[in-house]
């Protein structure tokens, strides 16, 4: 169990975010739960961050330094949790902020519980407006066992794919592999990790966590490379889970199309289809398909995409590209 003089370590990756950067730190210093640590790394930035933090370092011995060579924020979030000295951890993305009292609102429902992990719920944000629809949960709910933990991930949606809003046993995640060059889904992958690795999560429908809604992010981006590691990583993911007991198969292949299809639309902003890869995606989509199309959740409109892509794969590339040029998503 948890008490008031347990040390929470709070880890921030950084990369050339010097606009966001001193409203996420700031946030994180002010909170009225005191007894904590701060793990800044810098992946490799070329902008001003690293005089921000240092700065930061300078007035609270709280906040810690580290810099490394460009590897992504995966491997940034390791180095701090590998440098962290605290029971539990927390992660908070340097463009995001954090409200003042969210390390003492989850930490007094550990101290209650002895939880693995504690949920907070979040809001997206943009330079314009906060979209409350991000609230995924408006009571207390309390999870045992796994049964429960993996339905209310893949099924009810109240759990989430990320590695923010939450603060997590130190020992739920300290020997997870974190993931090289900023995969695409990096954030499920680890999810999943700390699910697997969980028996007690609680859900409370507190505000906590503000991200920030980057429409030039790598989800929303033009096709890479990186979406070809990533699709490897989407299949890699399902077919670990296709025979998990609590889960059908059917939810299964559902809930990982949706990500697999995000590599579609990104050929589309880019406007080129890419063969060996539309062509994976394509064979792996139509092995799956009756369980896909048997998927309760999975929406109409998202079958008939999948349908129409392992049709007419380049028709749907080509079509999504005139979509992209018409609304810029």
């Amino acid at each position: 169990m948890m008490s008031e003089k347990t040390l929470i370590s709070v880890v921030i990756p950084i990369y050339n975010v010097e606009k966001y950067l001193d409203r996420c730190l700031s946030s994180v210093k002010t909170q009225t739960y005191e007894n904590f640590e701060v793990l800044l790394v810098d992946d490799g930035s070329t902008d001003l961050s690293a005089e921000i933090c240092r700065l930061y370092c300078e007035e609270d011995d709280r906040f810690r330094y580290f810099k490394q060579e460009n590897l992504g924020p995966d491997i940034a979030r390791k180095t701090g949790t590998r440098e962290a000295l605290g029971d539990y951890l927390v992660y908070v993305d340097s463009d995001d902020y954090i409200a003042n009292n969210a390390l003492d609102v989850m930490v007094s429902i550990a101290s209650e519980t002895d939880a693995d992990i504690v949920c907070s719920q979040f809001v997206r944000f943009n330079e314009d407006k906060i979209w409350q629809g991000s609230v995924f949960a408006k009571e207390i709910v309390y999870l045992k066992g796994k049964d429960e933990i993996y339905n209310a991930f893949f099924e009810f949606g109240t759990l989430l794919g990320t590695y923010v809003a939450r603060l997590i046993k130190r020992d739920i995640i300290k020997d997870y592999k974190f993931i090289k060059d900023g995969l695409i889904g990096e954030d499920i992958t680890a999810a999943l990790h700390m699910f697997d690795n969980s028996e007690y999560v609680v859900i409370i429908p507190n505000i906590t966590y503000y991200y920030y809604h980057n429409s030039s992010s790598i989800s929303h981006s033009k096709y890479t490379y990186r979406h070809a590691t990533s699709l490897n990583n989407y299949i890699s993911l399902r077919d670990r889970y296709l025979d998990n007991e609590f889960i059908s198969k059917e939810r299964i292949c559902g809930y990982f199309a949706g990500f697999q299809m995000a590599v579609a639309t990104a050929m589309g902003r880019k406007g080129k289809y890419e063969t060996d890869v539309g062509e994976k995606l394509r064979g792996d989509l139509k092995k799956h398909w009756s369980y896909i199309r048997q998927d309760k959740q999975t929406q109409p409109y998202m079958k008939m995409c999948i349908f129409l892509y392992m049709t007419f794969p380049r028709l749907f590339v080509g079509l999504y590209h005139v979509f992209y040029l018409l609304t810029g998503r």
